[in-house]
C-alpha cells in the first residue's frame, strides 16, 4: 500500500515573498491562472510517477473566484484520467459547512480531499476546536483505516484537536490498524504529537523536513517537519520519505507499507 500526502496550497505555487513568510499577495486574493496550471501539471506528474493507492490532498479550491478551473479536485481527477489513471474520491469543506467560515462565499470553497485508485468508503468528520476542523476517514482495506487531517496553527487549538482526534480514532477504528496523516502545523513544538501518538496507540513516522528553511526560523520555529504519518505499531513501514517536489510551501510525503 502506498500513500501520498500533499498540501497543494490551492495550486498557488511557491513564491519566496518576504523570505518565505508571506503568501503571494496578488495570487492569494485574485489567483494566477498560469501558476495554477503549472502547479496542477506538476501535481499530475507527481501522482503519475508515484502511482499511490491513496492520495491525501490538502488545500484545494472547490470553485472560488480565485481558481481558473471549475474546481481543482475535479480538474485533477479529469487530468489524471487523461493519462489513463482512474482515480476517484471525495472533497469536503475544511472549515465545516455548518460553521461561520464555511458559510462565507470564499472560505466555503476551500477544502481537503482524498483520491483513491479503487472504490473506498470516505467519511467526513469535524472537530469542535479550531477553524480548520475537517478529518477525512478512509477505509484502506478491511484491516486498516486512514485519517487525513490539517490541524490548526494555534498551539492551544491544535492541542485540543489532537485530544479530540484521539477520541475519534478510538471510536471509529473498531480494532483496525490506523494511519493518520496530513499537515500537523507543528512549527512550535512536537511534544503534543508524541502525547497524541501515545494516547492513540500509534507511532510517529517523520519523513523529514517538509517546508523550506527561512532566515528567521531559528528564532521562531522548532520544527520544519509539519507533514508526517502516525501508524499503528503492527503496520510494517517499508518507506517514509519527503519527495523533492516544491508544489507549494510544503513538499509532499510518501509512505509505503508491506500490505
Amino acid at each position: 500500500m502506498k500513500l501520498l500526502t500533499c498540501n497543494a496550497g490551492y495550486l498557488l505555487g511557491y513564491q519566496n515573498v518576504l523570505w518565505g513568510y508571506a503568501p503571494p499577495p496578488v495570487a492569494s486574493l485574485l489567483g494566477d491562472a498560469e501558476t495554477e496550471h503549472r502547479a496542477l501539471a506538476s501535481l499530475v506528474s507527481l501522482i503519475d510517477r508515484e502511482r499511490p493507492d491513496v492520495v491525501s490532498l490538502l488545500e484545494v479550491d472547490r470553485g472560488s473566484h480565485r481558481t481558473a478551473t471549475d474546481g481543482q479536485f475535479r480538474t485533477l481527477v479529469d487530468s489524471l484520467r487523461d493519462r489513463g489513471l482512474a482515480y476517484g474520491g471525495d472533497v469536503a469543506n475544511k472549515y465545516g459547512d455548518g460553521g461561520v467560515a464555511g458559510s462565507l462565499p470564499f472560505f466555503g470553497h476551500l477544502g481537503n480531499a482524498v483520491l483513491s485508485q479503487s472504490e473506498r468508503s470516505t467519511d467526513a468528520h469535524y472537530l469542535s476546536a479550531g477553524s480548520k476542523r475537517l478529518v477525512l476517514e478512509v477505509e484502506l482495506d478491511a484491516e486498516t483505516v486512514l485519517f487525513a487531517v490539517h490541524l490548526s496553527l494555534g498551539a492551544r487549538s491544535r492541542s485540543r484537536q489532537l485530544r479530540q482526534l484521539a477520541e475519534l480514532i478510538a471510536t471509529r477504528a473498531d480494532g483496525r490498524d490506523v494511519i493518520v496523516t496530513g499537515d500537523f502545523n507543528t512549527f512550535d513544538e512536537t511534544g503534543s504529537l508524541a502525547a497524541f501518538a501515545d494516547r492513540a496507540g500509534l507511532e510517529l513516522r517523520v519523513p523529514g523536513e517538509t517546508v523550506p528553511s527561512r532566515p528567521l526560523d531559528d528564532l521562531f520555529v522548532d520544527s520544519r517537519s509539519l507533514d508526517l504519518f502516525c501508524c499503528s505499531p503492527s503496520i510494517e513501514v517499508e518507506r517514509c520519505d519527503v519527495l523533492e517536489v516544491q508544489l507549494s510551501d510544503h513538499r509532499p510525503i510518501v509512505l509505503e507499507t508491506a500490505r
